[in-house]
């Protein structure tokens, strides 16, 4: 496999005790395999990490685990196709078994899934789905199959927004999520109830959409609450039997975390709360409170610190004991403890040899193989702007003709659809796909015409800006928000991909995607398309390039020219990713040039790249 890359991103690192003193931790390893690893009392190290074979996840993944009973073990991750997969493992399993699909719901590929057990051998989850909604579904002894998916009142939050879960007595659930408002919601249900109640807001804090809140309960029917503020201070809130609305927000004492980072909380003995916080330094900070203390204590350095780049995961294993994990900056995996009687926390260690990230796609290694599609002279190559596909069909957006076009399995046509906002005066830009729909950008009016990939019927969906986007658009499969930038005119510091809501086209600046430096100046972005493994390409002209980059954090892989084509009227327009084949040669990255005649009318080619590797792009 290629180098893998840390600084490309990478995602959290789950730990759960399954046993008095016993530790397993999971993680989505660079090639979308889940991996284990464990310790118990009695072994010198980490043991794993082994894979638990089967499935496919996007790399940086979020593992859910949960033990439901002693020494048995259940994990969670959203796959590749965006479905909910679950396995276990009990003891005298010489494997895992699963993975099992639970039902029909689609989640972003890295939606975080909130697994608990409320009950012995009773699993519920949680997961933000790709509408925005907090959906759950619930497994017990004698089910056939996972019952669910169920949506939990009306509550609009980000797709994929985090959602936490905690059972603070037998059979009682409560969750808790931050709306699209950037405000803290909670429902719950107990025994009885016909549906969930809520969602009830908690508090006045003001954060940002799609925060982490930490919930724990640290003794029978008492919850506390964790998030980030809006101003990077850690802010805490609590309920017990008899409150009449939640108390707080308290901040944590003085600590400031990098906006929307995760918060790790532990009731390592009845009414006993640690709390764990990466600062912006990267290092691993933690504050404790217990009965009698006026304010909370800390934040102390763990171990000294350590580069801590993704979620920290922590427990108590037994009483008055903590356990971290947390992923380094080189992508390796470390341990730290503590105990009673330390004068220190211990470690950190590192946990076998595990490295995170997303592997390097060698982009000065695409070598141009064929062309996949072509038309000369014709009405609709005529200021040919893209092409997009669903995997079996490609889709061609005219901004002379003012149509999109399906072809396939070839050159066939299969159907065709004018733009109405294109033929009234707008142009038609480089379009996307995602989950059965085509995503039509339109310059003037601005918006996005939207539309299923039967090209049965469509939707304009207005964007009211003043500045030049909108030349492309296309949905990042790992939070499910749409996608475009500015045309052109960008400085070193201006490399941002703009979000929107896909369903709203309501702007979402929190979810904008910085990008890292790149080789080759960066404007005149023409297309653009995401990769579910975790890459975004972007296309430019003027001159001719392409562009590689992680849609999870922005860090440039690489970028190349590509030349005219030997035409003086080249410019490259849109780019597309799907698997295709010339004479046995595979081509992944497909980059349609429009061939500008003066005396004739356009032509459009659709040149095909062969990726190293691309099961990994």
């Amino acid at each position: 496999m290629r180098q893998i890359l840390p600084q490309a991103g990478f995602g959290p690192i789950t730990l759960v005790t399954r046993g008095p003193d016993k530790l397993d931790a999971f993680a989505t390893g660079a090639d979308g395999r889940v991996y284990a690893a464990a310790w118990e009392p009695g072994d010198a190290a980490w043991r794993g990490w082994w894979a638990i074979d089967g499935l496919e996840a996007a790399p940086g993944a979020p593992v859910s685990a949960v033990s439901r009973a002693q020494d048995k073990l259940d994990v969670f991750v959203v796959g590749i196709d965006g479905h909910v997969y679950g396995a276990a493992w009990e003891p005298g399993d010489t494997v895992w078994r699963g993975w099992w699909r639970i039902g029909e719901l689609k989640a972003p590929l890295h939606a975080p899934i909130a697994a608990v057990s409320r009950s012995a051998d009773l699993l519920d989850l949680f997961v933000g789905g790709l509408d925005g909604g907090v959906h759950t579904a619930a497994w017990g002894p004698g089910d056939d199959a996972w019952r669910g998916w169920w949506r939990i009142g009306d509550l609009r939050a980000p797709p994929g927004a985090p959602v936490s879960a905690v059972s603070r007595a037998q059979d009682k659930l409560d969750v808790f999520a931050v709306g699209e408002d950037g405000r803290v919601y909670t429902a719950a249900w107990e025994p009885g109830d016909a549906a969930w109640r809520g969602w009830w807001t908690v508090g006045a804090l003001q954060t940002l959409p799609r925060t982490p809140v930490s919930a724990v309960s640290r003794s029978q029917d008492k919850l506390d609450v964790f998030a980030v503020a809006g101003d990077g201070r850690v802010h805490t809130a609590a309920w017990e039997p008899g409150d009449a609305a939640w108390r707080g927000w308290w901040p944590v004492a003085q600590f400031t975390a990098a906006a929307r980072a995760p918060i790790a909380v532990v009731s390592r003995a009845a009414d006993k709360l640690d709390v764990f916080a990466v600062a912006p330094d990267g290092a691993v900070h933690t504050a404790a409170w217990e009965p009698g203390d006026d304010a909370w204590r800390g934040w102390w350095p763990v171990a000294g610190g350590v580069a801590g780049c993704a979620g920290i995961g922590a427990v108590s294993r037994s009483a008055d004991r903590l356990d971290l994990v947390v992923g380094g900056a080189d992508g390796r995996v470390y341990a730290a403890a503590w105990a009673p009687g330390d004068p220190a926390w211990q470690g950190w260690w590192p946990v076998a040899d595990l490295v995170l990230g997303i592997t390097d796609p060698g982009v000065g290694e695409w070598t141009r193989v064929g062309d996949a599609f072509r038309s000369e002279n014709s009405a609709f190559s005529e200021e040919a702007q893209g092409m997009t596909s669903n995997g079996a069909a490609w889709f061609l957006a005219s901004n002379g003709e003012k149509t999109v076009r399906k072809y396939g399995p070839g050159p066939t046509l299969l159907a065709k659809i004018a733009v109405p906002q294109g033929k009234a005066g707008g142009h038609v830009g480089a379009p996307g796909w995602f989950e059965g729909q085509v995503y039509v950008p339109v310059q003037g009016p601005h918006g996005v015409a939207v539309m299923p990939d039967d090209l049965s019927s469509q939707a304009f969906r207005p964007v009211a800006t003043d500045q030049d986007l909108f030349a492309w658009c296309d949905v990042n499969p790992l939070n499910g928000r749409l996608y475009t930038t500015i045309y052109d005119h960008y400085s070193d510091a201006d490399h941002i991909v703009f979000a929107y809501d896909r369903e709203t086209l309501e702007r979402r600046p929190e979810d904008d995607l910085r990008l890292g430096p790149s080789p080759i100046h960066f404007d005149r972005i023409q297309g653009g398309v995401f990769t579910r493994r975790g890459r975004l390409i972007l296309s430019r002209s003027g001159p001719n390039g392409v562009f590689c980059f992680s849609a999870v954090n922005g860090h440039c892989f690489g970028g190349i020219h590509l030349g005219d084509f030997g035409s003086s009227g080249s410019e490259v327009e849109g780019v597309t990713v799907r698997d295709w084949q010339f004479g046995g040669v595979s081509a992944s990255v497909h980059v349609l040039e429009l061939d500008n005649d003066i005396d004739s009318g356009d032509d459009c080619y659709l040149h095909s790249y062969h990726v190293p590797e691309p099961e990994r792009l």
